[in-house]
C-alpha cells in the first residue's frame, strides 16, 4: 500500500510522490515513475520533457536528495545511489 502527495513546491502541478508503507518511494511526473527509491537506493528512469526536468528537481531538493543534476547524472550513467551512505552502483545494461 501506498499513500500519494503532491510536492509543496508544486501544489497544483502534475507531479506527486507515492510513498509506500516500507519507506520507498517514487515520483510519479504527469503518469510516468521518474524517480525510484527502493531499500534506500535511488534511480532515475529518464529525464523526459522540460515539465518533468523541473519535477525532478523540486523533488529533489524537497526531499534534500541533491539537485536535478544528481538525478540525470544517475540517469546517464545507468547507476544507483545509496540515499544514506552516498555510495554508487553501476547497473547492469539489459
Amino acid at each position: 500500500m501506498y499513500t500519494e502527495k503532491k510536492l509543496n513546491s508544486l501544489p497544483y502541478g502534475n507531479a506527486k510522490v507515492r510513498i509506500y508503507d516500507n519507506g520507498d518511494m517514487d515520483l510519479i511526473s504527469y503518469r510516468t515513475a521518474v524517480i525510484l527509491i527502493r531499500d534506500g537506493w535511488m534511480e532515475c528512469t529518464g529525464t523526459y520533457s522540460r515539465t518533468t526536468i523541473k519535477h525532478i528537481g523540486k523533488f529533489m531538493r524537497e526531499y534534500n536528495l541533491g539537485d536535478y543534476y544528481t538525478a540525470k547524472t544517475l540517469y546517464i550513467r545507468h547507476a544507483k545511489l545509496n540515499i544514506h551512505t552516498g555510495e554508487i552502483v553501476f547497473l547492469p545494461i539489459k
